[in-house]
Protein backbone atom coordinates (compact mmCIF):
# COMPACT_ATOMS: atom_id res chain seq x y z
CA UNK A 1 0.00 0.00 0.00
CA UNK A 2 1.32 3.45 -0.84
CA UNK A 3 0.17 6.84 0.29
CA UNK A 4 0.31 9.74 -2.12
CA UNK A 5 0.90 13.16 -0.60
CA UNK A 6 -1.14 15.91 -2.18
CA UNK A 7 1.35 18.69 -2.98
CA UNK A 8 -1.11 21.05 -4.59
CA UNK A 9 -0.97 24.71 -3.47
CA UNK A 10 -4.49 24.39 -2.06
CA UNK A 11 -3.43 21.53 0.23
CA UNK A 12 -0.11 23.08 1.22
CA UNK A 13 -1.87 26.32 2.13
CA UNK A 14 -3.68 24.39 4.85
CA UNK A 15 -0.39 23.39 6.48
CA UNK A 16 0.94 26.55 8.08
CA UNK A 17 3.64 27.17 10.65
CA UNK A 18 0.87 27.90 13.15
CA UNK A 19 -0.71 24.51 12.47
CA UNK A 20 2.64 22.78 12.89
CA UNK A 21 3.34 24.72 16.10
CA UNK A 22 0.00 23.72 17.56
CA UNK A 23 0.60 20.09 16.59
CA UNK A 24 4.00 20.24 18.27
CA UNK A 25 2.52 21.74 21.43
CA UNK A 26 -0.15 19.05 21.47
CA UNK A 27 2.43 16.28 21.21
CA UNK A 28 4.54 17.82 23.98
CA UNK A 29 1.53 18.13 26.25
CA UNK A 30 0.47 14.54 25.53
CA UNK A 31 3.95 13.26 26.37
CA UNK A 32 4.24 15.31 29.52
CA UNK A 33 0.74 14.65 30.81
CA UNK A 34 1.26 10.91 30.91
CA UNK A 35 -0.37 9.90 27.62
CA UNK A 36 2.90 8.28 26.57
CA UNK A 37 6.31 7.67 28.03
CA UNK A 38 9.67 7.65 26.33
CA UNK A 39 13.38 7.92 26.94
CA UNK A 40 15.75 10.64 25.81
CA UNK A 41 18.68 10.10 23.44
CA UNK A 42 20.92 9.73 26.50
CA UNK A 43 18.71 6.91 27.75
CA UNK A 44 17.30 8.93 30.66
CA UNK A 45 13.63 8.51 31.35
CA UNK A 46 11.50 11.51 30.48
CA UNK A 47 9.32 12.37 33.48
CA UNK A 48 5.62 11.69 33.25
CA UNK A 49 3.78 14.71 34.56
CA UNK A 50 0.34 14.64 36.07
CA UNK A 51 -0.88 17.99 34.79
CA UNK A 52 -4.33 19.15 35.86
CA UNK A 53 -7.05 19.21 33.21
CA UNK A 54 -7.51 22.91 33.83
CA UNK A 55 -4.49 24.93 34.93
CA UNK A 56 -5.21 27.60 37.54
CA UNK A 57 -3.10 30.75 37.73
CA UNK A 58 -3.56 31.04 41.50
CA UNK A 59 -3.27 27.35 42.37
CA UNK A 60 -0.63 26.21 39.87
CA UNK A 61 1.32 29.13 38.36
CA UNK A 62 1.77 31.60 41.25
CA UNK A 63 3.43 28.98 43.48
CA UNK A 64 6.02 28.36 40.73
CA UNK A 65 6.79 32.08 40.61
CA UNK A 66 7.06 32.28 44.41
CA UNK A 67 9.43 29.33 44.58
CA UNK A 68 11.60 30.17 41.57
CA UNK A 69 11.27 33.77 40.40
CA UNK A 70 10.78 35.95 43.49
CA UNK A 71 13.78 34.72 45.45
CA UNK A 72 16.88 36.79 45.86
CA UNK A 73 15.10 39.97 44.84
CA UNK A 74 14.83 39.03 41.16
CA UNK A 75 11.24 39.51 39.96
CA UNK A 76 9.90 41.10 43.13
CA UNK A 77 9.62 44.43 44.87
CA UNK A 78 9.66 47.99 43.56
CA UNK A 79 12.63 47.48 41.16
CA UNK A 80 12.27 43.95 39.76
CA UNK A 81 14.69 42.49 37.25
CA UNK A 82 13.60 43.25 33.69
CA UNK A 83 10.81 45.45 35.07
CA UNK A 84 8.73 42.30 35.55
CA UNK A 85 7.31 41.86 39.03
CA UNK A 86 5.91 38.39 39.70
CA UNK A 87 4.58 39.07 43.19
CA UNK A 88 1.13 37.51 43.64
CA UNK A 89 -0.70 40.85 43.77
CA UNK A 90 0.61 42.09 40.39
CA UNK A 91 1.96 39.08 38.48
CA UNK A 92 -1.06 38.59 36.20
CA UNK A 93 -1.33 42.24 35.22
CA UNK A 94 2.43 42.40 34.62
CA UNK A 95 2.42 39.31 32.39
CA UNK A 96 -0.58 40.45 30.37
CA UNK A 97 0.52 44.04 29.80
CA UNK A 98 -0.40 45.01 26.26
CA UNK A 99 2.58 44.70 23.93
CA UNK A 100 4.83 42.97 26.48
CA UNK A 101 4.87 39.62 24.66
CA UNK A 102 5.15 37.71 27.94
CA UNK A 103 1.97 35.80 27.09
CA UNK A 104 1.01 34.95 23.49
CA UNK A 105 -2.03 32.70 23.48
CA UNK A 106 -2.02 32.46 19.68
CA UNK A 107 1.56 31.14 19.61
CA UNK A 108 2.13 29.84 23.16
CA UNK A 109 5.61 28.47 22.56
CA UNK A 110 6.71 31.96 21.44
CA UNK A 111 5.51 33.59 24.65
CA UNK A 112 8.45 35.37 26.28
CA UNK A 113 7.56 33.76 29.62
CA UNK A 114 7.72 30.21 28.25
CA UNK A 115 10.59 30.78 25.80
CA UNK A 116 12.81 32.26 28.50
CA UNK A 117 12.21 29.26 30.75
CA UNK A 118 13.24 26.74 28.10
CA UNK A 119 16.09 28.76 26.60
CA UNK A 120 19.43 26.96 26.39
CA UNK A 121 21.53 30.13 26.27
CA UNK A 122 19.88 32.27 28.98
CA UNK A 123 17.33 30.22 30.90
CA UNK A 124 15.12 31.65 33.60
CA UNK A 125 15.61 31.32 36.43
CA UNK A 126 19.37 31.93 36.07
CA UNK A 127 20.04 29.46 38.89
CA UNK A 128 18.91 26.66 36.58
CA UNK A 129 16.03 25.64 34.37
CA UNK A 130 12.71 24.66 35.86
CA UNK A 131 11.94 20.99 35.59
CA UNK A 132 10.10 19.66 32.56
CA UNK A 133 6.80 19.33 34.41
CA UNK A 134 6.87 22.96 35.60
CA UNK A 135 7.52 24.30 32.10
CA UNK A 136 4.84 21.98 30.69
CA UNK A 137 2.39 23.36 33.27
CA UNK A 138 3.17 26.94 32.25
CA UNK A 139 2.82 26.08 28.56
CA UNK A 140 -0.51 24.36 29.19
CA UNK A 141 -1.75 27.43 31.09
CA UNK A 142 -0.84 29.64 28.12
CA UNK A 143 -2.42 27.18 25.65
CA UNK A 144 -5.60 27.37 27.78
CA UNK A 145 -5.64 31.14 27.13
CA UNK A 146 -3.75 32.16 30.30
CA UNK A 147 -6.81 32.80 32.43
CA UNK A 148 -6.62 34.69 35.73
CA UNK A 149 -8.31 31.93 37.72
Amino acid sequence: MSIKLDKSPKFLALITNETLSLLGIGLVLMLLSGFMGCTSKQGNAVPICNLPDSVSFKRDILPLFSANCNKGGCHTGPSPTGKLCLDAAVAYSQLTRKGSGYIDTLHPNYSVLYASMVSNSRPMPPSGKLDTCATALILKWIVQKAKNN
